[in-house]
């Protein structure tokens, strides 16, 4: 499968916004739940509906986070790096260096077990209403996107016509995220 991927550009309409302090004017709902930039949430629109024809019915798991949002799930993610509870590989336990790291405040602090990354705070392309997470429903339950390949693939295929692509096309990067859309637009 080909990973659309796109390196992201914030819009000019966007350009001197604080990250995580958009105007709630700018924010509209998407079909799945949550809110993004009014530009981003326009097309997402057009491409759950497109979806939902195709049978696919996409779920929210995040959207627009506030500058505020970022920094709770930030620190309920990572760890300061000089807090040494961490032990050794043959216990099956990641060592520091396996770590995703991020720094925040001058300081390096590394990805806790068994959580996914975040951008660090204010960081995050969630924080312009750019980014969605999605999941999909299935017989009323959510599945995570990365376990509906035939979900993963629509979106692979259909998702650059509404202007969205992954943060990453290569599978075995850290960074790599199935559920991570974003908005780079439809011209990029």
């Amino acid at each position: 499968m080909k990973y659309p991927y796109k390196k992201l550009v914030l819009p000019k309409a966007l350009a001197k916004v604080e990250n995580g302090k958009l105007d709630v004017k700018t924010l509209v709902k998407v079909k799945c739940g949550g809110v993004m930039y009014v530009d981003a949430a326009e097309k997402f629109n057009e491409m759950y509906d497109a979806a939902v024809k195709d049978g696919i019915k996409f779920k929210n798991v995040g959207d627009y986070r506030s500058a505020e949002a970022q920094l709770k799930l930030f620190k309920e993610r990572y760890r300061l790096a000089e807090d040494r509870d961490w032990k050794d590989k043959k216990k099956g336990i990641l060592l520091d260096t396996d770590r995703v790291k991020r720094v925040y405040n001058g300081e390096t602090w590394l990805l806790r077990n068994g959580f996914a990354p975040c951008s660090s705070p204010q960081k995050s392309n969630h924080g312009y209403g750019l980014a969605i997470d999605i999941g999909v429903e299935r017989k009323g339950k959510l599945v995570a996107l990365a376990s509906d390949k035939e979900s993963l693939e629509w979106l692979c295929a259909n998702a650059p016509t509404y202007g969205f692509y992954l943060q990453s096309d290569d599978p075995k990067s850290r960074e790599f995220e199935a559920w991570h859309w974003q908005y780079c637009g439809v011209d990029a």
